[in-house]
This record gives C-alpha cells, sequence and structure tokens, in this order.
C-alpha cells in the first residue's frame, strides 16, 4: 500500500544526500584517487592496496544481512546515525595516522563491519515504505544521490591532493559525513509507520509491512539466485574497475586532471541514470530496461579492453555510468516486487551481500592482473564478458505476481 504525503518527496531528497556520502562514494568510490599517492609516497603495490577493498567489501557482505534485519526491528534512523559518525571518523583518521599496509587495511575493515548501516538498505527500505506505483521513480531519485557522490567526489579529492595532500582528503570526506551528513539525515529521514509521520501514514505503512514474503522464503525461490548471480557478475566487473579507473586512463596517456574529470563524468552518467533508469521501470518490465543497459555497458568495457580507448574515454565512462546507474536501483525495485516489503531490508541485506561479494573481488583481480601484465586490458576483457552474461540472465527474470495492496 504507498503512502501518500507532501513530504514523502522530502524524504526521498535527504535520502538522497545521505546517499552521496555513503561509504559506495567515499571509501570505495574515492580510493582510486588515493592509489597514486599511496604508491609514490610508501611504495606499495596497488594489489597490496586493493586487498582493503576486497576485505572492506567482505565484511559489508557478511554485516549487511543483519544489519537488514536491525532496519526492519528498529527503522533506518536508529541504524544510520551511528553507522555514518563511525564512517565519518574513520576517515578522518586515515588522513591523521595512515603510515602503514596494515593500517589501511584495518580501518577498511573496520569501515566494513561498523559503518554498514550507512549504506544503500536503510535509505531503500524508508524510501520503498512511501511509494508504490512511482517506487521506481523515487528509489531513482534517491539513488542518484549515490551519483551525485561519484560525480563530486573524485574532482573534490583531486584538487585537495593536489593543493594540500591526500591527507586532508581523507578529512575533508570525513568532515563532510560528520558535520553535514550526518545530522541531516538523524533530523529529517523518516519512516511512514514511526510516530512522526504524518497522520494515516503509520497504519498504511504497516500494512505494507506485512505482505511479501519472510527471508527464509525468498532464499527458497529461483528468482533470487537469478538475481544474486546477475548482481554479482556486474559488481565484479563494474567496481573492480572503478576502482583502478583513474590509474587506468593515465595508463591511456590521459593527462592526470582530463583523467580525473573522466572519473567525475562516470557519477554525472550514474546520477542522470538512476533517475531516467527508474523512470523507466515504472512503465517498461524491468528486466528488459536491464538487458539493454547491461549490454550498453558491456560494450564499453570491451571498448577499453581494446587498449587505444584514450580517444573513446568519455562514451565509455558514460556507458559504463549507464550500467552502475541501473544496477542498485534495479536491485531495490526487484526485490520489493518479487518479495514484497515483510522482510524487505533483510532480503535487500543478502542480494546487496552478493553484489559486494563480486565488488570484493573485482578490485583485487583487477590489481592482480595489472601488477603481473602490467595492463588492465585482459580484465577489462573478462569484465566484458561478465556484463553480457549477467545482461543474457535478466533476460530469463520471471514476473513478478501482484501482490494485494502493490502495484504492478
Amino acid at each position: 500500500m504507498a503512502v501518500k504525503s507532501p513530504r514523502r518527496w522530502w524524504i526521498v531528497a535527504v535520502a538522497a544526500l545521505g546517499l552521496s556520502t555513503s561509504p559506495g562514494q567515499f571509501a570505495f568510490g574515492a580510493f582510486s584517487l588515493f592509489i597514486e599517492p599511496l604508491e609514490q609516497e610508501f611504495g606499495w603495490a596497488r594489489g597490496d592496496m586493493s586487498l582493503a577493498l576486497a576485505l572492506f567489501t567482505l565484511c559489508l557482505a557478511i554485516t549487511l544481512p543483519f544489519i537488514g534485519r536491525l532496519v526492519d526491528a528498529h527503522g533506518s534512523r536508529r541504524v544510520l546515525a551511528p553507522s555514518m559518525l563511525f564512517l565519518g571518523l574513520a576517515l578522518c583518521l586515515l588522513g591523521w595516522r595512515l603510515d602503514s599496509l596494515w593500517t589501511l587495511v584495518l580501518i577498511y575493515i573496520l569501515i566494513g563491519i561498523f559503518g554498514a548501516g550507512a549504506n544503500s538498505p536503510p535509505y531503500m527500505r524508508t524510501v520503498s515504505s512511501w511509494f508504490d506505483r512511482r517506487r521506481g521513480l523515487a528509489i531513482g531519485l534517491a539513488m542518484a544521490g549515490a551519483g551525485l557522490g561519484y560525480a563530486y567526489v573524485p574532482p573534490m579529492v583531486r584538487y585537495i591532493n593536489d593543493a594540500h595532500g591526500w591527507r586532508y582528503s581523507f578529512l575533508a570526506l570525513g568532515a563532510i559525513i560528520i558535520f553535514v551528513a550526518t545530522p541531516l539525515v538523524s533530523l529529517f529521514l523518516k519512516d511512514p509507520r514511526g510516530p512522526e509521520a504524518p497522520s494515516g501514514a503509520a497504519a498504511a505503512g504497516a500494512a505494507a509491512d506485512s505482505i511479501g514474503d519472510d527471508w527464509r522464503e525468498a532464499m527458497g525461490r529461483r528468482v533470487f539466485w537469478m538475481l544474486v548471480a546477475v548482481f554479482a557478475l556486474l559488481s565484479f566487473s563494474l567496481y573492480g574497475m572503478l576502482a583502478h579507473f583513474k590509474p587506468m586512463l593515465s595508463e591511456f596517456g590521459l593527462p592526470g586532471e582530463q583523467a580525473g574529470w573522466i572519473v567525475g563524468m562516470v557519477g554525472i552518467a550514474v546520477m542522470v541514470s538512476r533517475v531516467a533508469i527508474g523512470f523507466l521501470i515504472d512503465r517498461i518490465f524491468a528486466p528488459r530496461v536491464a538487458l539493454a543497459v547491461f549490454l550498453l555497458s558491456a560494450a564499453g568495457m570491451f571498448v577499453l579492453a581494446s587498449g587505444n580507448a584514450a580517444g573513446f574515454a568519455i562514451p565509455a565512462a558514460l556507458l559504463l555510468g549507464l550500467s552502475m546507474g541501473a544496477e542498485i536501483d534495479l536491485l531495490a525495485y526487484l526485490a520489493g516486487r518479487y518479495f514484497g516489503l515483510r522482510s524487505f531490508a533483510v532480503i535487500y541485506g543478502l542480494l546487496f551481500s552478493a553484489f559486494l561479494a563480486g565488488t570484493a573481488l573485482g578490485p583485487w583481480a583487477y590489481g592482480e592482473a595489472y601488477d603481473r601484465y602490467g595492463s588492465y586490458s585482459l580484465m577489462l576483457a573478462a569484465g566484458g564478458g561478465c556484463c553480457a552474461l549477467a545482461a543474457v540472465l535478466t533476460g530469463f527474470l520471471p514476473r513478478w505476481k501482484d501482490r494485494p495492496g502493490f502495484a504492478s
């Protein structure tokens, strides 16, 4: 059952701002901007540094289902606020005390455990509770905030790195979370079932919460495991590439400033794509939309794998951003449509864990391939194949059954 209130679009706006500062943007997405400065200062191998991302995402994958249970039981804000504060403090600590590889790895592991609640499951749980027929658009607008983070973080970090050094970049990222994002989310992100919700919204939200599969029932359905495979393949290829995108562009001969802006263009493509995809999946069967955008991203990966991609870096970045703008939107949307809201945060957390398992392995694989072969071409070709396989799998996803109170 949809919850109708003019305030619900403000909920989407707050979720978008919070998502722009999540670990995916501030810890993972910014990582490629730190690879070269850390390599120059400490001499660390890229594969070794990428281990921090691998362990970070594996910890997220393990932790998120438990986060989902907390969100379903206690609401989003009680989980978000402490996790966001921890993430901000951990990033500040990297700027203040990072002087060894084990420190980098340890702090990223701790972010993966104690900062897990600052990821998308709490936001998607709240946004999905407020919307039904326009849920795809609402999710797309909220997740556009994640794209906004990918857009403004690279040029900001690049500027601070050049002007003041990489330590100040970590401190700036942490300060944004602590002094801007956390207060806004704590004050304004409201669940429709909460006591502060508009009149009638709590009852409507509770009705929506009662519809759908238990998480154990969801795991017994074939479509659940099809979604696991699709999103693990995508995350392995796309986010493995993203973690190394800046040095990858340098390998193609692009100067540092231009490469930094192209990395930022991925974020712009993600932001625009998320709104457009959200609009489309409210009107077109979502797996058909997914098939098209995943094939386009496969084409972008194969262009980069050619090794002569300097002239095509911008189109390739836009094509890759198209899929990165679709995957989390589709994950949240399909979880709600196939399984309902009864155990949404847990089911979404389980699917997101599969997504993160691919994300954990991708950066390590790309880093190891570069260290061994001196080039990213082999892994880019493999990533293109993964995107294409994910597209094929979406073509076999079944139609969902309409549930009482939910529109198709």
